[in-house]
């Protein structure tokens, strides 16, 4: 199964990444996952104003032509030096808040960059989330609810998280039958989802 490990270097960026976790909500999951495409709704209050966003978007696995691009390790990172480890901007792009520059992320496989075709802002934490749960919830579609709305990224990882456990890398899942060693785990104090 492909699996989402993150490890921060301060203490402050573990405790948003913990916090962020802790309170995303996930409304509404997709019914019908397309092949290598993930959906998703990403909300949140902005911190420090009064006011809401909402991001559009999609994690789609990365192709090369046309075959699938899976990271090569697989396996804990501990124990193989933490390679796999890539920066949340690699994964999420120019749209991530100076707070989680340089959080690394093991994220095995599929490879599943995030990125955003909209952007909107409201006025109101609670308006927004009755227009987004109105216009989305006969959408197939996951519809994520942040606690902070610069944290965009983390939730859209953590809903990705849970969908490789309900659904699990067809891939992967062959590779990791075939391994003789199957006792890997993702835990540890660094880790935060696994």
């Amino acid at each position: 199964m492909g699996k989402i490990t993150m490890r921060a270097r301060e203490e402050k960026v573990r405790r948003k990444v913990e916090e962020t976790l802790e309170k995303t909500v996930i409304h509404q999951r997709q019914a019908d996952l397309a092949l290598g495409r993930w959906d998703f709704v990403v909300f949140g209050p902005s911190t420090g104003e009064k006011r809401a966003v909402v991001r559009v978007g999609v994690a789609q696995q990365a192709t090369i032509q046309s075959a699938g691009v899976y990271v090569a390790s697989v396996g804990d990172p501990a124990a193989i030096g933490f390679s796999g480890m890539m920066s949340i901007e690699e994964l999420a792009g120019d749209d991530v808040s100076e707070e989680l520059h340089g959080l690394e992320v093991y994220h095995v496989a599929p490879l599943r960059p995030l990125s955003v075709s909209e952007k909107r802002y409201g006025e109101d934490l609670d308006r927004m989330r009755e227009k987004v749960l109105e216009d989305y919830s006969d959408v197939n579609t996951a519809i994520i609810e942040t606690p902070d709305e610069q944290a965009w990224s983390l939730a859209a990882l953590k809903y990705l998280n849970e969908c490789d456990d309900l659904m699990p890398d067809p891939l992967i899942s062959t590779i990791r039958k075939s391994m003789t060693d199957t006792s890997m785990k993702f835990g540890g104090r660094q880790d935060y989802m696994h």
